[in-house]
């Protein structure tokens, strides 16, 4: 089964343990929707947006990515976007850090290209939104910043 974005149910925010993994969050998050790989045990979530009049913050991103097993902290910045409402649209992200709350465990470190892949999916799947989500088809440019993994 692909990525779908849905509103996470009550059960599944005690299955992934999400109210301890939101307390890493300085004043917590009310983050309640996610796109998931159900099939494959994957899944992104937008913890926080940038913001500020600095477009250099607000174009910062947090999310929690679960894979392999653990959720991931990532911080990925939105370069460029684009289409409008009921429209293709199209993003271009930069991964500037994996980890963030700690190094990043070693057995999800073996396949950094799988790792990308499989973000880069979540992303498509994400679209400009997640639930929220305005266009029809989506494309993601995922680029690497030079010293992305923690």
């Amino acid at each position: 089964m692909p990525f779908v974005n849905e509103f996470i149910s009550d059960a599944d925010v005690v299955a992934y343990g999400l109210e301890r993994i939101d307390e890493l969050f300085v004043g917590g998050t009310n983050a309640r929707d996610w796109t998931i790989d159900r099939e494959r045990n994957i899944y992104l979530r937008n913890m926080r947006n940038g913001c500020g009049s600095d477009p250099d913050l607000r174009s910062q991103v947090f999310f929690s990515f679960f894979w392999h097993g653990e959720a991931i902290v990532l911080r990925l910045d939105l370069v460029e976007g684009g289409g409008g409402v009921g429209e293709p649209g199209w993003s271009h992200w930069k991964l500037i850090w994996v980890g963030g709350w700690s190094r990043i465990p070693d057995h999800c470190n073996l396949d950094k290209g799988r790792f990308t892949d499989d973000l880069k999916a979540a992303l498509v799947a994400y679209k400009d939104f997640g639930v929220y989500s305005t266009n029809t088809d989506y494309e993601v440019v995922l680029e690497l910043g030079q010293e992305h993994w923690a």
